[in-house]
């Protein structure tokens, strides 16, 4: 990062800087930024700047004051500078089946590039996250939350920002869909099976096996989709009926 910004538009420029660190994990959602005076010292610039900028990003809902505490980043920050209507307005509405297909090949890419670049840090971030699986199979929602950490450990892990937004994008973009497949039965302990054998191929750095599992695991995920599909049309058609 650099040590200071350019004079000419500095509350845009420290508000694009504090983007950044939110986009490269420097900090996450759910972190707080370092202080005022801290980032004042980090940016070379005054704290009445500092101040306009938390207060810029905080309006468009990626920061929150929290009096005595500091400022967090909100959970749901990467919505706000990747935002899936964005896509949807230029794009129109998009078929799942691609969606699931672009995501595949990207989460595929992630996946190996995290079992060669993964750091001790990456591996118990994505090891907790599956503990935190295993520990909420009863609960859709908590389940949900748990392997979108998941993911976006072994994406983070990969060290490709790029790669990394854009599954973070494709995954916004089937929230829908996700929350209701993992309603299907076995698709938890299932999903489980299949996130074990990835991190066990990351934390062996062996990308070929880290490959593979990812291959299966989107080839679950596309037959899981297939049978989502059909239950959702079959409970359309049976609702046409009524």
């Amino acid at each position: 990062m650099p040590s200071r910004v350019s004079s000419s538009t500095l509350v845009d420029d420290v508000a694009d800087e504090i983007r950044r660190m939110i986009l490269t994990g420097e900090v996450e959602p759910g972190e707080f930024l370092p202080t005022r005076k801290e980032l004042a010292e980090q940016f070379g610039v005054g704290l009445s700047t500092i101040q306009e900028a938390i207060q810029a990003l905080s309006a468009v809902g990626m920061l929150e004051s929290r009096p005595g505490k500091g400022t967090w980043v909100r959970e749901d920050a990467l919505d706000v500078l990747i935002h899936p209507e964005a896509v949807r307005t230029r794009l129109g509405e998009l078929d799942l089946h691609k969606i699931y297909e672009a995501r595949g090949a990207i989460e595929v890419a992630l996946t190996k590039m995290a079992a060669q670049r993964a750091t001790p840090e990456d591996i118990d971030r994505i090891e907790g996250a599956l503990e935190r699986m295993e520990g909420s199979v009863d609960d859709d929602d908590a389940f949900v939350e748990a392997d979108l950490g998941f993911h976006l450990g072994v994406a983070r892990a990969s060290k490709n920002e790029l790669l990394e937004q854009f599954y973070h994008l494709s995954r916004k973009l089937i929230a829908e869909a996700i929350h209701e497949m993992v309603g299907l039965s076995g698709v938890k302990q299932e999903s489980i099976l299949h996130q074990r054998a990835v991190l066990a191929a990351i934390e062996e750095g062996d990308p070929g096996r880290a490959e593979e599992a990812a291959v299966r695991h989107m080839a679950y995920v596309d037959q899981l989709l297939d049978r989502w599909d059909n239950r959702s049309s079959k409970n359309r058609r049976e609702g046409s009926y009524a």
